[in-house]
């Protein structure tokens, strides 16, 4: 007997205790390790094959072209568009503040989205040019317009060739506009409107050229897009 009167088994099983505690937590910690390994190289491979899929779907969209002119073509829509807002807010700097919209002027942007459903072309085949007419504050084209739009540019590529053509958009700014920021902004709307019906056409679209002139009356209507057609040399 011990002098604190307890067993000389109980004072001795302290060590015992310990060793098997330091076993039981070296081989926990050797556990979480191999599993953590393992885990690792797991997540190398996952990783792997995900992008590798990911590098296989942006392939394919890459490769489809129609997809790829859709958003070379929205995006340059965007930078027209961001010139346009740029070359107003000079002007506004310059002496233009002043300018201030009419309620006609409000009923001409709200008919900036709508549709049409007829329009009038005007065409001809000597000068190489077709002038596609807008109802009053619409912006948009019609199917039928698009129609005569492709079928007019494939007769001229087959007559002179696809690679000779540029084509040259033009349109006035209106002269009852409430201001010529919104004279401006009109005429490059019916413009990208027109440019974008040509996405289908042979004709390469870096020979697409767009130009606001002032305001000018075909048919008695300053109401227009023209399409005009130069051969290269």
């Amino acid at each position: 007997m011990n002098p604190d009167g307890g067993s000389d088994m109980a004072a001795n099983s302290w060590p015992g205790f310990v060793d098997i505690l330091s076993a039981v937590v070296i081989m926990f910690v050797f556990f979480v390790l191999i599993t953590a390994a393992v885990l690792y190289f797991y997540t190398i491979q996952y990783k792997a094959k995900v992008e590798g899929n990911q590098a296989t779907v942006i392939e394919e969209t890459v490769s489809s072209g129609h997809a790829k002119k859709v958003e070379e073509l929205e995006q340059e829509n965007q930078e027209l568009r961001e010139q346009i807002e740029e070359q107003e807010s000079s002007a506004s700097r310059g002496g233009g503040a002043n300018e201030v919209e009419t309620p006609s002027d409000t009923q001409s942007a709200q008919s900036f989205g709508a549709q049409v459903t007829e329009q009038s072309l005007l065409s001809s085949t000597e000068e190489r040019s077709l002038v596609i007419f807008h109802d009053p504050g619409a912006i948009t084209i019609s199917e039928d317009s698009a129609a005569e739009i492709s079928l007019f540019l494939e007769n001229m590529a087959a007559q002179y060739g696809a690679d000779k053509l540029e084509v040259v958009l033009t349109s006035p700014k209106i002269a009852n506009a409430a201001t010529q920021s919104r004279a401006k902004r009109m005429a490059v709307a019916r413009m990208l409107n027109v440019r974008n019906a040509l996405l289908e056409s042979p004709v390469n679209r870096e020979s697409i050229n767009l130009t606001v002139v002032e305001s000018e009356e075909i048919e008695e209507s300053d109401e227009w897009t023209r399409l005009q057609i130069n051969i290269l040399p």
